[in-house]
C-alpha cells in the first residue's frame, strides 16, 4: 500500500520479474541491468559497503575471457563494483551464478589499468574513452594516482561483487561457503534484491533490500620466488594487536581495505601507525568501525553509543561528534575534557563557535591532522579512555 501526500492510499501489485517464460526472463533481467546502470543510486552502496559509493556507471556487458559481466561501476577513487542481474529462485541455480561472477572476477583480476579500459572501449564502442573522464569531477586524487588506485586493485584482485535478483531469501554465506576460490582474490559478495511494485498508474516503485550484508572472501597470496612457490595468508583481512602478550585479531570488511587504500594513495606513511592504533582500541572498549570514514565507537553504557572521532581517507580527524555526545548524555564536561586533552597533544586549541559545536585545530588553524596524534598513540589512547569513563560513571551514577 503507498499513501501520498494527501493520505490517499493506493495498491501495489508486485511484479516478478523471474517467474515467466525463460525468453521472457532474459528480457526482464535486461531491464534490471538497464535499471541499476542509468540510476545506480538504486545501489544501496551505504548499507552494502560505504567506502564503495559515489558509483559511477561505466558500462553494461563488459567482455572479459570468462563472459560477459551485466554491470560494471567504479568509484572516484579507483573502487571497482561489477554487477550481475540474474532473476533465478532455484538455490543452486543461484549457487552457479556465484561460481560465475567469481569467474569473471578471476578474469579481470588478471588484468592491468590498459586491459580494463580497453574492454569498456570496447563495450562502449568508444575508443578515445578514459575511465580517468568518468571520475574526474569527483575524485580528490590526480590521474596518476587514480590509475595506481585502479591498478592495485586488479593486481590483489580486490573486488566487489553484486548479483542483483528479484525475491532472493538465501544469504550470501549458503551461497558461498561451498566454494573454494582461486588464490589471491579479495572478493567481497553480496546479494542486492530489488522488489518491484506497480502502482495503479503504470509506474514502477523500486525497493532496494540487501538480503546479506557483504561477505568478504580472502584466501592465500601467491608469491613466486626464486625458491619456488610459496602461499601466505591474505594480511589485510586480520590485524594483529600490538601487543605481543595478545593474541586478539581484528576482522576487516571490504570497505576497510577501500579506506586503506584511498588513505595509501595520498598518505602512505600513516597505514602502519594507524592500524597499529586500531587493533589496540579493543583493549580500553572502543570499536573501530569502517566505511566512508573510521568511526571511533564506544559505548559507555549498554543502551548508548557516542564516538570518540571519526578519521577520514585524507588523514583528518573531526572530534566534534564526541562533544556532541557527551551533550546528548548530559555531560558536556566530558566532552569538553576531551577535546582539550586531543587539543594538548597536537599543540592546538578547541576553537569554539556560536552555533555549531567546538573544534579541535592544529597551530595553523587547521582541523586536526591524525598524525600528530599517532606519534602520541598511548597519550590519544589514555584521552579516549578517559572520555569513555568519564560517560560510564556519569551513566551508572
Amino acid at each position: 500500500m503507498f499513501v501520498d501526500i494527501d493520505n490517499r492510499a493506493q495498491t501495489l501489485t508486485p511484479v516478478h520479474l523471474g517467474s515467466t517464460s525463460d525468453e521472457d526472463c532474459k528480457r526482464r533481467e535486461a531491464f534490471v541491468q538497464n535499471l541499476v546502470h542509468d540510476h545506480p543510486s538504486l545501489v544501496p552502496m551505504a548499507e552494502i559497503e560505504p567506502a564503495f559509493s559515489p558509483l559511477i556507471s561505466v558500462c553494461r556487458e563488459l567482455p572479459t575471457p570468462a563472459g560477459y559481466i551485466d554491470n560494471f561501476w567504479i568509484t572516484p577513487w579507483g573502487g571497482l563494483v561489477f554487477g550481475e542481474a540474474k532473476l533465478v529462485r532455484n538455490p543452486q541455480a543461484r549457487r552457479e551464478v556465484v561460481a560465475q561472477v567469481l569467474d569473471y572476477a578471476s578474469a579481470v583480476a588478471s588484468w592491468t589499468f590498459d586491459d580494463l579500459q580497453q574492454a569498456v572501449r570496447t563495450a562502449l564502442k568508444q575508443s578515445d574513452l578514459t575511465l580517468w573522464s568518468l571520475v574526474q569531477s569527483e575524485s580528490d586524487l590526480d590521474e596518476a594516482q587514480f590509475v595506481d588506485a585502479v591498478e592495485r586493485r586488479l593486481r590483489t584482485g580486490r573486488l566487489l561483487l553484486l548479483i542483483i535478483g528479484d525475491g532472493i531469501r538465501e544469504g550470501v554465506e549458503a551461497l558461498t561457503a561451498h566454494l573454494q576460490l582461486h588464490a589471491g582474490l579479495h572478493v567481497g559478495l553480496a546479494l542486492l534484491d530489488l522488489s518491484l511494485w506497480r502502482n495503479p498508474a503504470g509506474g514502477l516503485v523500486v525497493v532496494p533490500r540487501v538480503p546479506m550484508r557483504t561477505v568478504l572472501i580472502e584466501r592465500g597470496i601467491v608469491q613466486v620466488e626464486a625458491a619456488g612457490v610459496r602461499i601466505t595468508p591474505a594480511i589485510s583481512s586480520r590485524v594483529a594487536l600490538p601487543s605481543r602478550a595478545s593474541q586478539q585479531v581484528r576482522s576487516v570488511t571490504s570497505s576497510e581495505g577501500e579506506f586503506f587504500d584511498h588513505l595509501s594513495s595520498k598518505r602512505p606513511e600513516l597505514i602502519e601507525p594507524l592500524n597499529l592504533f586500531l587493533a589496540g582500541l579493543g583493549e580500553i572498549g572502543v570499536t573501530p568501525e569502517v566505511g566512508k570514514t573510521i568511526k571511533l565507537l564506544m559505548s559507555p553504557s549498554p543502551d548508548v553509543s557516542v564516538t570518540a572521532g571519526f578519521i577520514d581517507s585524507s588523514g583528518k580527524i573531526w572530534v566534534n561528534g564526541a562533544w556532541s555526545g557527551a551533550n546528548r548524555m548530559g555531560n558536556p564536561a566530558a566532552g569538553e575534557t576531551y577535546q582539550s586533552a586531543l587539543a594538548a597533544i597536537i599543540g592546538g586549541q578547541v576553537r569554539q563557535y556560536a552555533k555549531s559545536p567546538p573544534e579541535v585545530v592544529d597551530q595553523q588553524g587547521r582541523g586536526a591532522d591524525v598524525a600528530t596524534l599517532l606519534v602520541h598513540q598511548a597519550a590519544w589512547k589514555e584521552a579516549i579512555a578517559s572520555f569513555r569513563g568519564a560517560l560510564a560513571e556519569q551513566q551508572s551514577s
